[in-house]
């Protein structure tokens, strides 16, 4: 069940009932799949959400229920943000060890990943986790029984042009304010578009794969840079509201250079990524991508 338009999918209303009804059952299964780490599923499940927001921000300007449904995945997927943030420091703490493994002594920093740790065990063992679950898979159960009666305006192939370029205008307006700016609430402004203009292309990858499955790589990558950088001002925050919490103030500020180091690196290669994916002026971009789009639905005709 990829994450595409097909050939069989008869219109774009066809092509998004399918994909969020085959994305919902897929996130239905797996936060109930307990031969998976609960973790895991959290992980799994929240990009599910994601990836039906992309799909509805895709045909925004001819889907009336856009802003009932999109609210409802944010908020779905919020229910379990806790979980997966824990993770997520523990895992880019690891990260920041490895990158400068020659240059520190990992044993001073041990109590930052001790009080990481205890951190990510409170929250798995929260009494209320298996509430929060449940709220979960409610919100989600109701909307899949609305999927299936998703009405576009306009059913047309050609209906994703507004979506598409307004999608990309913003990812290269948001690259320029965060390359003037250079702020962590900039960057990450600039990574969720980044992101939904890499779900558009993942979606329209069939229409001529030789072409959009490297630009699709080029967006995964940048995206992940931008979510790395991200990762690490959350842990930046994360230290500073009790920074006590985390060993001596020696190591600490030791460790939170080595944070500021890596995000650096990470918005210098962010902004060269950027530069160049985001090159091509919106009009011509979606001009292009939807000439593609035809040739493809004449061809599989």
């Amino acid at each position: 069940m990829p994450y595409r338009i097909k050939t069989s999918d008869t219109d774009l209303q066809a092509a998004l009932r399918r994909i969020a009804t085959e994305q919902i059952d897929r996130a239905l299964s797996e936060i109930d799949d307990v031969a998976i780490p609960l973790t895991e599923r959290v992980h799994q499940v929240r990009k599910r959400c994601k990836k039906l927001r992309g799909l509805i921000r895709l045909v925004r300007p001819v889907f009336a229920g856009y802003e009932r449904e999109n609210v409802a995945l944010r908020d779905a997927a919020r229910r379990l943000s806790g979980l997966r943030d824990t993770q997520t420091l523990i895992a880019t703490y690891d990260a920041v060890c490895v990158q400068f493994a020659d240059e520190i002594d990992r044993r001073a920093f041990g109590p930052i990943r001790g009080r990481l740790t205890r951190d990510a065990k409170a929250a798995a063992a929260n009494p209320d986790l298996a509430a929060q679950v449940d709220a979960f898979r409610d919100a989600m159960q109701a909307v899949r029984a609305r999927a299936p009666d998703w009405t576009l305006e306009d059913g047309g192939f050609d209906a994703i042009e507004a979506g598409l370029c307004k999608t990309y205008a913003r990812a290269r307006t948001r690259m320029k304010h965060a390359r003037s700016d250079g702020s962590d609430a900039a960057m990450h402004e600039w990574r969720k578009r980044v992101k939904y203009h890499w779900y558009h292309a993942r979606l329209l990858t069939p229409v001529y794969p030789a072409m959009m499955a490297p630009w699709v790589a080029e967006a995964d990558r940048l995206s992940d840079l931008l979510g790395d950088h991200h990762d690490l001002a959350v842990f930046e925050a994360r230290l500073a509201r009790t920074p006590d919490a985390f060993g001596d103030a020696t190591s600490l500020a030791a460790f939170r250079a080595l944070l500021g180091k890596r995000k650096a690196m990470l918005a210098e290669r962010a902004l060269a990524t950027g530069r160049m994916l985001l090159a091509e002026d919106p009009d011509a971009l979606v001009d292009r991508w939807t000439r593609y789009l035809s040739l493809w639905q004449a061809k599989t005709a």
